[in-house]
Parts: C-alpha cells; sequence; structure tokens
C-alpha cells in the first residue's frame, strides 16, 4: 500500500494493528506514524519497530505530524475524543480517518470532520493475525475508503461490515471477549495444576484446547451445542463435567458478562 498512516495514540491497540501490518508486509516502518504523549512509549515502539514518532505534547505538534499522513487512526480514550477532535479537525483536509475510539459515534465524529470517517472496533488478537474487526461507514467515506479499510484489517484477522447499532454487540463480544477466554484458560490450567500436571504443560495444553475448539466452530459449520454433545460419551467423564458448569451457570455468567461489556461500552459512547 503506496500510503502513509498516522495513529494517534500508541497503546496496545495501535500496536496490534500497525504490527500486524508490517508483518504482512502491507507497510513498511518509513510509512508509519506513531504520536503519543509518553516519550517512553516512543522510544520502545521506535526501537521494536523501527516506526516514525512524534511527541504530542501540549502544543500539538505530534497529532500533526500523524495528522499529515494519507491514512489517520484515532486509537485515544474515548474520553480524550473531544478535545483531541477539536484540536485536530482544523489541519485536516481529506485523510481517511479511521477511528477505533470505543463508543464514540460516527455522528459525534462527523461534528468536527466532514471528509471520510470510518468506525472500526478491532480486538488484540490482531497482535498474532487472528483478529476480529467489525466496520462501519461514514457518511462521506466512499466505497473506495471502505475497501481501504477492509484491506488493512484484513491483513490481521477477519472483517466484519456492519451497521453502527451493532458494533456495540460486536465490541462486547469480539472486543471485551479474548480478556473472558483468558479467564476460562487461567481456569483450565488452574484445574490441570490442581490434578498435578505442571504449570507450563498445564497452561499450553488450556490454551491449545480452546484454540482448537474455537477452529473446530469455524471450520466445520457446527454448532456449538452440537461439537459439545459430540464429545460427550453416555455416563462419561465430559458429561459430568458439563453437569457441573450448567449447575454453577457457566453459560448465564458468560452472557451476563457480555451484557456488562455492553451497557459499559454505551455508557461510554454517551461520556465522549
Amino acid at each position: 500500500m503506496e500510503r502513509t498512516v498516522g495513529f494517534i495514540g500508541g497503546g496496545q491497540m495501535c500496536e496490534a494493528i500497525f504490527s500486524g501490518l508490517l508483518r504482512e508486509e502491507i507497510l513498511g516502518p518509513d510509512q508509519i506514524v506513531i504520536a503519543d504523549t509518553s516519550p517512553g512509549r516512543l522510544k520502545e515502539l521506535a526501537e521494536r519497530y523501527g516506526v516514525q514518532t512524534a511527541l504530542n505534547d501540549e502544543s500539538g505538534v505530534g497529532a500533526l505530524s500523524a495528522a499529515a499522513c494519507d491514512i489517520l487512526f484515532l486509537s485515544v480514550k474515548p474520553q480524550v475524543a473531544r478535545g483531541v477532535l477539536e484540536k485536530l479537525a482544523p489541519a485536516l483536509t481529506n485523510q481517511l480517518v479511521i477511528s477505533i475510539m470505543g463508543g464514540v459515534t460516527i455522528a459525534f465524529l462527523e461534528q468536527f470532520y466532514k471528509g471520510p470517517v470510518i468506525r472500526v472496533m478491532p480486538n488484540t488478537p490482531m497482535f498474532v493475525g487472528c483478529g476480529a474487526a467489525g466496520l462501519v461507514q461514514g457518511s462521506h467515506a466512499t466505497q473506495a475508503d471502505m475497501d481501504t479499510a477492509v484491506e488493512l484489517f484484513s491483513a490481521v484477522g477477519k472483517t466484519y461490515v456492519m451497521s453502527e447499532n451493532m458494533l456495540d454487540a460486536l465490541t462486547a463480544v469480539s472486543g471485551c471477549g479474548p480478556a473472558f477466554v483468558y479467564q476460562i484458560i487461567e481456569a483450565l490450567a488452574d484445574g490441570g495444576v490442581e490434578k498435578g500436571l505442571p504449570r507450563s504443560v498445564a497452561q499450553e495444553l488450556a490454551a491449545q484446547t480452546v484454540m482448537g475448539a474455537g477452529k473446530m466452530v469455524l471450520e466445520s459449520g457446527r454448532h456449538p451445542g452440537q461439537l459439545k454433545d459430540s464429545v460427550c460419551s453416555p455416563g462419561g467423564s465430559t458429561i459430568a463435567g458439563v453437569h457441573v458448569m450448567e449447575q454453577r451457570a457457566v453459560r448465564g455468567a458468560v452472557m451476563d458478562a457480555v451484557d456488562a461489556a455492553y451497557e459499559k461500552m454505551l455508557e461510554v459512547g454517551r461520556k465522549a
């Protein structure tokens, strides 16, 4: 891709995206500018990836350096979205702006910038090329703009183009979901350790099992309930464990976690 890409905010999600683009050779280090308020973080990213960096101090020069790129990612916290946009808007011409700020709507973004805007909710498994991203097209963005965004995010995982009213639900499942799954992996590993497995073996077994189960769902096309039934032999150990999970309302707890994450995302958006 023969374009320059700027990121305002150099956090974990920003790194997950641009590191994947570098790994897949969609972009080179000289095509990426990261602006952040932390000199230490910028030094770390520059040394690790060779990307260009710009300190975003009170003068805002760093953010303006990133904004001069062809594509601009807004990857700051939603709470500071208004302040960032108020400073940036006068410097923007017709750059493609991609917002990954949770809860911040297209309508809010377009109050400040009348150019092409696309709202995206990615997730951290983009670090390993297994991300999931929902994309929403702004009213001034063209199909060519959407194609560019899809190309970028397809390089680091799967993309889902959708209407904006679905995006917060996607965030609660795929954006927050990795944390829920990590807890399950940790619990499986703890159970193995309790029964005598070395910690390193138990953790790897748990992670491999979750990865394999997910791949079975994706590649078999079968409902997770069917796949669960196929593992549960009559009177066997698996159904005994499933019984305990049902008694402890594991499914209900996970659904409640998604619901809590969804409601929090709405709250964050209202405060932007």
